[in-house]
């Protein structure tokens, strides 16, 4: 067979559905690629179409238990026509620290959140291939499900991002330190944010961009009037407000849900021209430390490093420059948009194997082992 043809439903349209359906069908369409295509997934008009392709991808979607005997005569109805169902995730939604955030940060129950998280994992057994974002991610998934599993990473939009941003004008003055992110607990920025403190009386010049997720933690910490907020921003808006970040923090706590994430911010940052201090999880896959940004785990390093980069301009274009580079040559999602492509033939293949094997026998006939 050629490549394999795809339709992915979308639910939220989020930074997950921008990075792993959005952007890479967006690119692998402008590469040539036929057959693939994605739309809302209450669009009623896709029951017209869905017999055109090979396989339907569902990222991070998945049925309350009361829906899932609807859903399993979708899954059967789907599997009779011969068309395979990939299940795309690109975070932790299934382990036991999966439903302690759900419970700490969203207000979810005990009981509620276990039965999130049962219904995720009910909707992925009944996926034919799984894709997902991290080795470490993998790992994970196949703790719970014996599925074909691809790992397929995030790579940026490097011709999307600067456009965005070659669109919009820089709002904030004067040297700046950030972070932009969304809901998180606090403990995966508190460290960082103490050392910002510090910062703040040390360096009475430089101000503290925040975009995104609004902390009280930031308040408690950094004088107000050093703040520069951007609210929240459309997923095909969001670059535009990294253009106000001199310098890019990824912080992140050393826990199961977060180690199955990626260095997304990372190289957002590098594709605005910001060098980058961040943690050790995750991050280390990404930079290496003194190269081409800093690691940093604890409130000293943070104070440390961003206070050398504060205080050198040309250390901090160095940086910016060498983790682009690196961004530009292993991470573009220009050069790896293929590997979509591969992974989703791949589990098609494999699939269709697996059905020619299966042996149906008329009613009523028996098959017996010899003694």
């Amino acid at each position: 067979m050629g490549h394999a043809r795809v339709l992915a439903l979308v639910g939220d349209m989020d930074g997950c559905a921008l990075w792993r359906i959005l952007l890479p069908f967006s690119e692998l369409l402008r590469q040539g690629y036929q057959g693939i295509e994605w739309d809302l997934k209450d669009n009623d008009f896709l029951a017209n179409i869905v017999h055109k392709f090979d396989a339907v991808v569902l990222p991070r979607m998945h049925w309350e238990r009361k829906e899932q005997r609807k859903a399993d005569k979708w899954f059967e109805a789907l599997h009779k026509a011969g068309i395979c169902v990939i299940y795309e995730i690109d975070d932790d939604l299934f382990s036991e620290d999966f439903e302690r955030r759900l419970i700490a940060d969203k207000g979810y129950t005990a009981e509620r959140a276990r039965f999130k998280r049962g219904s995720i994992l009910h909707t992925i057994q009944k996926c034919d291939g799984i894709t997902v974002s991290s080795q470490r991610l993998a790992t994970m998934t196949r703790r719970y499900v014996d599925k074909p599993t691809y790992v397929v990473p995030n790579y940026i939009d490097l011709r999307w991002f600067k456009e965005i941003q070659d669109m919009n004008e820089r709002k904030v003055e004067g040297l700046t330190v950030g972070w932009a992110g969304g809901l998180r607990p606090d403990k995966d920025i508190e460290t960082m944010a103490r050392a910002w403190g510090r910062l703040a009386e040390k360096y009475p010049d430089v101000t503290f961009v925040i975009q995104g997720h609004h902390t009280k933690l930031f308040y408690e910490l950094v004088p107000e009037e050093r703040i520069a907020m951007i609210d929240w921003m459309p997923i095909d808006a969001y670059p535009a407000g990294m253009v106000n970040i001199d310098i890019g923090c990824c912080p992140l706590t050393d826990t199961t849900f977060n180690r199955a994430k990626t260095y997304i911010k990372a190289m957002e940052y590098a594709a605005s021209g910001a060098p980058v201090v961040a943690s050790p999880t995750v991050y280390n896959l990404l930079i290496e430390h003194g190269v081409d940004g800093y690691i940093a785990e604890t409130e000293d390093d943070w104070f440390d490093y961003l206070s050398r980069l504060i205080e050198d301009e040309q250390q901090r274009s160095e940086m910016a420059d060498r983790l682009l580079a690196k961004v530009r040559e292993f991470h573009s999602l220009e050069a790896n948009a293929w590997r979509w492509v591969y992974a989703w033939t791949e589990i098609v293949s494999q699939y269709r194997a697996k059905k020619r094997k299966r042996i149906y026998l008329p009613k009523g006939v028996e098959v017996h082992a010899n003694a």
